[in-house]
C-alpha cells in the first residue's frame, strides 16, 4: 500500500454520544420527570412539579397578609395615586403568598425522599435527657415543656448525602402568651390592606398585677417579664380561643413539637428547600406548584442505624461509606401561623384517631354473644 493509499485511508468513527430521554410521568400529587438512557433504565437524579391545595390543608397564611393581583385602589396612595377613588383595577390574576404546612412538606417529601430518625438522647441545660424529654406540672400532670431533637436523611440532586440536624425547645406557656400577644397586634383587614383598627381591641392589656385594667371586663393576670404582665379579659371570645388552644398544646404538646421539628427539616434540607410559594386562585381553590427533588440510591434500612450514629455522635474519617454532610441549627424562628398550622393539624389526626370506626360501632351494637366470634 503506498503512502498515498494510506492517507485515503477513511479514520474509525468514533461511538455516538448515549442518548437520554426525559420521561414525564403524572401522579397524584404532580408531574414527575426522570432521565432514562437508551435502555431504559432510569437515571438518580429526579425532578417533580408538585401540586400544592389550600382546601387540602399544604398551604397557610396569615388573615389578610400575601395578597396580589386585584385590589381597590385608593385615591391618594402614592403607589396607586393615578387611578380613581375605589375603582378596581385588573392587575392580573389573583395571587397570594402562602406558607408550606407540615402537611404540604410530607406531600413535597413523596419525591424528595427525606427519612427522620429521633437520637436517642437530647441536652437539656447541659445534660443527656431522653429524648424526647417532656416536662408536666406535677399537681396536673399536664405539659408544660418539650425537648427535642431529631435528624432528617436525604440527597441533593448532586447525590450528596445530607442530615439536617434540628433541636426544639417547646415552652406551653410561652406560646400561650404569644398567641395572646398576636390577638392583642392583629388588625382588621378589607381588600388585602390593612384597616388601622385593631381586631380585638378588648382582649388583653399590659399592666403590673397590682393594677387591675379599669375596662370593662373579667379579668386575669400572667406574668412575662416581672413586674410586668398581660391582663386577659377571659369573657373575650379571642382570649376564649387562646384558652382553648392552650389546653391543646397541653394535651398534645410533644406531637405538635415534633410536627415543628419535621417540618423544619424539610423545610432546610437542600432537596427541597422551599419556605413559601405563591398560589393562583383557581377552581380548585389556591393551588401552588412547588419544585422538588428526589435521588435514587442504594442506601438499605440498615444503613439508616450507621448514618444515625454517625450524625449524631460525629463520623469516623476513616470508615467506608458515603460522607455525612450536616447541618445542625436550633429550631428558634416560629411564627404565628406556623405554629397554630401544626396545633390544628396534630388535633385533627387526635379526632380522627379517637372517633370509632364503622365496624367498631356495629360490632359493639351486637349483644355480647353474637359480638363474640
Amino acid at each position: 500500500m503506498t503512502k498515498k493509499d494510506e492517507a485515503k485511508k477513511p479514520e474509525p468513527t468514533k461511538p455516538a454520544p448515549e442518548k437520554k430521554s426525559i420521561v414525564a410521568l403524572t401522579a397524584d400529587f404532580g408531574t414527575v420527570y426522570i432521565k432514562a438512557d437508551k435502555t431504559g433504565a432510569i437515571m438518580r437524579p429526579i425532578k417533580a412539579d408538585i401540586s400544592l391545595f389550600e382546601k387540602m390543608g399544604h398551604l397557610y397564611s396569615l388573615p389578610g397578609k400575601g395578597w396580589k393581583g386585584k385590589q381597590k385602589q385608593k385615591r391618594g396612595d402614592p403607589a396607586t395615586s393615578q387611578y380613581p377613588e375605589d375603582e378596581e383595577q385588573d392587575q392580573g390574576p389573583a395571587t397570594r403568598d402562602f406558607s408550606i404546612s407540615s402537611g404540604g412538606y410530607t406531600q413535597l417529601n413523596k419525591v424528595a425522599g427525606i427519612t427522620i430518625l429521633s437520637p436517642q438522647a437530647v441536652i437539656v441545660d447541659g445534660q443527656k435527657r431522653p429524648n424526647p424529654f417532656i416536662e408536666r406540672d406535677p399537681e396536673t400532670k399536664a405539659i408544660t415543656a418539650v425537648n427535642l431533637r431529631k435528624i432528617g436523611f436525604g440527597y441533593t440532586p448532586a447525590g450528596t448525602l445530607v442530615a439536617v440536624d434540628k433541636t426544639l425547645f417547646y415552652n406551653i406557656y410561652t406560646y400561650f402568651i404569644q398567641s395572646i400577644q398576636a390577638k392583642m397586634k392583629r388588625q382588621e383587614w378589607k381588600d388585602g390592606r390593612p384597616t388601622g383598627k385593631k381586631e380585638f381591641p378588648d382582649c388583653a392589656v399590659y399592666g403590673i398585677k397590682d393594677q387591675t385594667p379599669t375596662m370593662k371586663g373579667s379579668w386575669a393576670f400572667f406574668p412575662t417579664q416581672p413586674p410586668l404582665g398581660l391582663w386577659i379579659n377571659y369573657e373575650d371570645q379571642a382570649i376564649l380561643d387562646c384558652l382553648e388552644e392552650h389546653t391543646q398544646r397541653q394535651r398534645f404538646g410533644d406531637r405538635i413539637a415534633q410536627t415543628i421539628v419535621d417540618r423544619n427539616i424539610l423545610k432546610d434540607h437542600p432537596a427541597i428547600g422551599i419556605a413559601r410559594v405563591i398560589a393562583k386562585q383557581g377552581a380548585q381553590g389556591w393551588t401552588a406548584t412547588a419544585t422538588v427533588y428526589g435521588y435514587r440510591h442504594d442506601a438499605a434500612p440498615a444503613d439508616l442505624g450507621k448514618m444515625l450514629q454517625e450524625a449524631e455522635h460525629g463520623a469516623d474519617p476513616t470508615a467506608p461509606g458515603p460522607k455525612i454532610e450536616k447541618k445542625t441549627g436550633v429550631v428558634t424562628d416560629i411564627d404565628e401561623g406556623e405554629e397554630k398550622a401544626a396545633l390544628e393539624d396534630v388535633a385533627d389526626t387526635a379526632k380522627t384517631d379517637e372517633e370509632p370506626t364503622a365496624e367498631a360501632e356495629e360490632e359493639q351494637a351486637l349483644p355480647f354473644e353474637e359480638g363474640k366470634k
